[in-house]
């Protein structure tokens, strides 16, 4: 391939992977080189010689009423061409039903063919992390599975989201509120319920009427806790993504509604009819630092990340 681009063998090694002495232009014309040619790199012979293969990985449960397919599609399809652009591998795995999530990570790092592992969707205290922990592997992990982490990650300020949106609905004159979120084990939950009861309290109204309803985060589940509020008489809801705001709206066409919306493909803002309140963050802005972030972990950082969220009124 050196021949076929007029370029030393040295020059191309080191654009393949990715030394920062190489220029963005050359990089890039050895990578489209090697896509005419049909090159492959030989991973076995890489990892002999620099001691890493090129590969990371990321593991994923099967079919689960907490995994929504509409992020994790968007999840591996925005991470899968990120870590193309870097000359990486992505490779996924996905459990098969009954399968242990931490046992599967520690099988995956005792084999030593992967440089970097990603985490997603962290429950509290998560034994996936202390899988690895544990091991010399690095990762990074897409959201926390507590406040205080220590190691790389990539999230958003959830109490923030909790307390401007509750805050928001009171200012338009809501006083019995319902928070439609994800399952009680997420970390994220916990906190946009604390921000929520922050707000509350501001306000001079008793956290103790917010209604908090956990569960998956779907539309056809938001749908059905919104015939639940309608029957209930709440005059607001806060909703933690907008698959589930599309069904509370679906239900409740009058519910004073409040969402954060991710900026999902399927599911952008104008398929909710409005007023709608929006705290903002799409989960495409995350594809960039964790990517970065994991190839600083493999180099020996510590990265931690949090994205900007605003308020749409």
């Amino acid at each position: 391939m050196a021949r076929h681009l007029n370029l030393s063998v040295t020059q191309v090694s080191r654009a393949l992977n990715d030394h920062s002495d190489v220029s963005v232009a050359t990089k890039e014309r050895v990578r489209e080189g090697a896509r005419e040619i049909g090159y492959r790199p030989n991973l076995t012979a890489r990892k002999l010689k620099s001691g890493r293969s090129g590969l990371v990985a990321m593991i994923v449960p099967g079919r689960s009423e907490t995994v929504e397919i509409e992020i994790l599609m968007e999840t591996v399809m925005g991470l899968s061409a990120e870590f193309s652009r870097r000359g990486l591998q992505f490779v996924l795995h996905v459990l098969s039903e009954g399968d242990d999530p931490a046992e599967a990570h520690r099988k995956l790092v005792q084999n030593g063919s992967v440089d970097g592992v990603i985490v997603t969707d962290p429950q509290l205290d998560d034994p996936r992390i202390v899988v690895l922990q544990d091991s010399a592997t690095p990762f990074i992990v897409h959201g926390r599975d507590r406040l205080d982490a220590a190691y790389p990650f990539v999230d958003i300020d959830h109490r923030a989201i909790g307390h401007d949106l509750a805050a928001a609905l009171l200012r338009r004159g809501c006083r019995s509120l319902a928070l439609i979120d994800g399952p009680a084990d997420r970390p994220y939950a916990s906190l946009r319920r604390a921000g929520a009861e922050a707000a509350l309290a501001e306000a001079g109204v008793a956290p103790a009427t917010l209604h908090v309803h956990p569960g998956p985060m779907t539309e056809a589940r938001g749908r059905a806790d919104g015939e639940y509020l309608r029957d209930k008489g709440m005059d607001g809801a806060i909703a933690g993504n907008m698959m589930l705001a599309a069904g509370l709206r679906a239900a409740c066409p009058d519910l004073s509604l409040a969402a954060h919306d991710d900026a999902l493909l399927r599911y952008a803002a104008d398929r909710v009819p409005p007023p709608l309140i929006r705290t903002v963050a799409p989960l495409s802005d995350a594809w960039v630092p964790l990517c970065d972030g994991l190839a600083e972990a493999i180099a020996g950082g510590r990265p931690q990340t949090l994205l900007d969220i605003h308020l749409s009124e």
